[in-house]
């Protein structure tokens, strides 16, 4: 029997192959950009670090037809590596600083942003103020895309339903990131069969009134240096090689991240040098600096 085809991000079972592009789109984590559309229905989210010591997401779209996505922003140089390792996606964002707009051109993707497709893509939400009301979706991106853009690679290894975690899973609660801004805790939830988040305190909701909770959690402890666009913008680094922690199913497995070069899928070992392997589902990536995050003991009933 040849294999059942999986979707490149979440590893979900698909009736047929997805051959369409990835679209990865910078969302806003701003006080006043919340609740955010569509946030639940990213396949992938990041969450890096922007100035002022808060957090901006970039999100993949891809195995789920979504019809309200939001609010967009502008891009970041940190956004460049997490797109070239993609083949050629669909990048959506708010324009950006000179800058980067200019080194933007040099990274391998097609641009499906406010500033060059605009209205046939992008509108404003009558409900909130700029800038934290600029919407997208799916339909209209791939339709302004007109067929351009690489299939993805697949990004993570997953489970089969059968199999089970690996002797170095560790049951664990949760953790806690602080950002120096945010300070973000994700706890495992029974119910959601996923990682709830809160910021600040309180739940983390779309705009559904969902609480965030993906199946799955990478914390990849990353380097940060100075963006070239502009002095007081962190700039994310994510090539090279780094502590992480994988949180699935209840548990944490504490693994190294592997990116040699740009065009390479990030690798996730434990500690014998076996893949990590992730439940079917949503993943999120948390980007902090070392020493950042502390692991919630599971407490017993």
């Amino acid at each position: 029997m040849p294999p059942v085809p999986v979707a490149q991000f979440t590893g979900e079972e698909l009736t047929q192959s997805l051959s369409r592009p990835a679209f990865l789109v910078k969302i806003d984590n701003h006080q006043l950009a919340r609740p955010q559309w569509g946030i639940n229905q990213a396949d992938v989210v990041f969450e890096e670090l922007v100035e002022g010591n808060i957090t901006r997401f970039a999100a993949i779209f891809h195995s789920r037809n979504v019809t309200d996505i939001g609010p967009v922003r502008s891009a970041r140089t940190g956004d460049f590596e997490l797109l070239s390792n993609l083949n050629t996606p669909l990048f959506g964002n708010s324009g950006g600083n000179p800058t980067v707009m200019r080194l933007l051109d040099e990274v391998d993707m097609i641009l499906v942003g406010d500033t060059n497709v605009g209205r046939a893509a992008y509108r404003r939400n009558d409900e909130r103020s700029a800038p934290y009301n600029l919407m997208t979706g799916t339909g209209e991106i791939y339709a302004a895309a007109d067929g351009r853009g690489g299939t993805p690679p697949q990004m993570f290894s997953y489970r089969n339903i059968d199999e089970s975690l690996p002797p170095s899973a560790q049951p664990v609660d949760g953790i806690d990131i602080d950002y120096g801004g945010y300070q973000i805790t994700y706890r495992w939830d029974d119910v959601f069969q996923g990682w709830a988040r809160t910021q600040q305190g309180s739940a983390h909701v779309d705009y559904d009134g969902v609480q965030v909770a993906p199946e799955n959690l990478i914390v990849q402890f990353v380097k940060y240096g100075q963006s070239v666009a502009f002095a007081g913008s962190p700039e994310v680094k994510v090539l090279g090689r780094g502590e992480a922690w994988v949180l699935t199913k209840g548990h944490l497995i504490e693994a190294t991240w592997n990116r040699p070069t740009s065009v390479d899928i990030t690798e996730f070992r434990d500690a014998n040098g076996a893949t990590v392997k992730l439940t079917a589902g949503r993943t999120w990536i948390a980007l902090p600096r070392s020493g950042t995050a502390l692991i919630v003991e599971d407490e017993p009933e």
